[in-house]
C-alpha cells in the first residue's frame, strides 16, 4: 500500500500524545486499536494510517465489526484537523458522519486508513474529512466524509465534562511546533 513505509517512522500520536488512552488511536490504551498515524509521505496533504484488527473486533465470524473500522476513520479525521488545519491548535471532535460501506473488512487482516480536507475552511470551522479504509490490496472497504469540529481546551473540557486534560494532550496544544 502507498505510504506503509512512512508508518514504520515515528507515528504522530507516539510523538504528540504518547500517554493517549484513546481507544481508537491511543499509545498507552492497550486494549485499543493501536493505530499508527503519519504524513502520506507522496501528498503532505494527507494523513495515512494502519492498524491490524484484533480478532476479538468481529461482528460476524472472519469480518471485522463495521464499528471499529467507523471508529478508526473518526480518529484519522480528527487526526488531520490536528495536522492539516492552519491557525491555532485546537483539540477535534466528530460532530457527524456519513459512510458508506463497500466490503467487509476480513479479519486478521490490515486496514490502511487515509484522510484528506480537500476544501481547508477558514480556521476555527467545521472541516469535512474524506477518508476511506483499504485492504492490503487495495480495494476500497469503507470510504466517508466525517464532519470535525475543532474546540480550544476549555471548550473541549466543558464539552466533555472533565477538568484537566492528559498531559500529553495539553503539552501537543501549548507547543509551537
Amino acid at each position: 500500500m502507498n505510504g506503509v513505509n512512512a508508518l514504520s517512522e515515528q507515528a504522530l500520536n507516539d510523538r504528540f500524545i504518547a500517554d493517549s488512552v484513546c481507544f481508537g488511536c491511543g499509545p498507552s490504551n492497550s486494549q485499543g486499536l493501536q493505530l499508527k498515524v503519519n504524513y502520506d509521505p507522496n501528498d503532505p496533504k494527507k494523513i495515512i494510517g494502519i492498524f491490524l484488527p484484533d480478532p476479538s473486533l468481529i461482528g460476524f465470524p472472519g469480518i471485522t465489526h463495521g464499528g471499529i473500522v467507523f471508529t478508526a476513520l473518526d480518529c484519522i479525521a480528527c487526526w488531520s484537523g490536528m495536522m492539516l488545519t492552519k491557525g491555532p491548535k485546537a483539540l477535534w471532535l466528530l460532530r457527524s458522519a456519513q459512510v458508506t460501506y463497500h466490503r467487509p473488512a476480513r479479519e486478521g487482516e490490515p486496514l490502511y486508513l487515509s484522510a484528506t480536507i480537500p476544501n481547508l475552511a477558514e480556521a476555527g470551522r467545521i472541516q469535512t474529512v474524506h477518508n476511506d479504509a483499504r485492504n492490503e490490496s487495495g480495494d476500497l472497504l469503507v470510504n466517508g466524509q466525517y464532519k470535525i469540529v475543532p474546540l480550544s481546551p476549555k471548550k473541549f473540557m466543558s464539552v466533555l465534562g472533565v477538568k484537566k486534560l492528559p498531559e500529553g494532550w495539553a503539552s501537543w496544544v501549548d507547543s509551537t511546533e
